[in-house]
Order: structure tokens, then sequence, then C-alpha cells
């Protein structure tokens, strides 16, 4: 498993290829034959403890503000404390995920936030973390590994989401920067009240 900062030798896709996979195909093709320890379509989801640092000091790489990794997690942490920082999960951001008329996996989003529960500063990273759906994957009850896996491996998908600006707030940005370097003038009489 890869630490946080490290760099990962990931394969890389043919020019103009996007890895860019929606939730019930990263069940199914994916997490699911990664659990069964089968033949991934493409092997370019690295392994890494993702709740381990912050998110930026995961090894990113890839599409910009869109990372996908394998790791492990207890079902049972709704907030998960680190040093400077914790993942709570946000309850509108979870829910089932279906292909074909079945439930294939469940969908969990965490919020990262800078400082200690619950009193933290939201940011803008987020983990859509995906678990299959035990009765998805055919298992015998005396197979403890494969039922480890699947109630321990998950698919998280890392964004970062840059916030909102309202239009306003950029021009207001600009003309600060501008009057700043002295090439924009306000008039007074915008100034006055």
């Amino acid at each position: 498993m890869a630490t946080g900062g490290q760099a990962l030798n990931r394969p890389t896709l043919p020019a103009g290829y996007r890895f860019s996979p929606n939730n019930d195909d990263l069940i199914v093709y994916y997490l699911k034959r990664k659990v069964l320890g089968q033949q991934l379509p493409a092997d370019i989801i690295p392994t890494t403890d993702v709740y381990a640092s912050s998110p930026n000091k995961l090894p990113l790489g890839g599409e910009p503000n869109e990372w996908f990794f394998f790791s492990t997690r207890s079902k049972d942490d709704d907030v998960i404390e680190l040093d400077g920082g914790y993942y709570a999960i946000d309850p509108e951001g979870a829910g089932p995920i279906t292909w074909e008329g079945k439930t294939v996996g469940y969908v969990k989003t965490l919020n990262f936030y800078k400082g200690s529960s619950p009193d933290g500063k939201e940011t803008e990273w987020m983990v859509e973390e995906l678990r299959v759906n035990p009765e998805f994957v055919p298992v015998d009850n005396d197979d403890r590994s494969t039922q480890e896996k699947i109630e321990n491996l998950v698919a998280c998908r890392v964004s970062r989401v840059q916030p909102e600006t309202e239009w306003y707030e950029y021009f207001d940005e600009e003309i600060e920067k501008e009057a700043k370097r002295g090439k924009f003038e306000i008039p007074a009489s915008l100034l006055e009240e």
C-alpha cells in the first residue's frame, strides 16, 4: 500500500483516453473483481490508505481534481480523526448504487475538514466511498478472507471541488487588484455613500 504523498507507478492510458467511470462501473467492473481476486479491465486504480492523511498528501496523479483509489475502512466510523483535520460523513451524500435493476453497492460521501471535530473548517476535498453489496458477490460462508474484503475494501473517488464564486465577486477582486497596481482608478463618486 502506498503512503501519503509518495508517487505511484501508475499504468497510463493511451493518448486521448480518460479514466472516468461512473459509480456502477466502479462497483461491477473494479471493486467486485478486486474483492474476488479477479483480473481488472485496466489495472489503473492504485491501493493506498486514503484515510491515513489529509487528501493533499495522497499520491495524486492523472486527471485534475478527480482521483481513484482502493482503500480499506470500517463501516462504523462516521468521523475519522487525523493530525490537523478529519473526514466526516455527509448524510446527504449516501445511497444505493443500482445496475440492471439490482443494488450492487452503496456510496457515502465524506468531506474533509481542517481542525478538530465537530468545529473544523470544511475544505474543498471530498471522498466518495463505494462499497460492494454483500448480496452481489457470490462467496462461500467458509471463505472468511473474501468476506473480510467485502466488509472492509472500498473504492474511493477523491475530488477537489473548487468553491463556487458569484459572478460579481470575480469583478470585485479584479477591480481591487487593478486599483492596487495603479492601473485602475475608482471614481470618487462611487466611493462616497
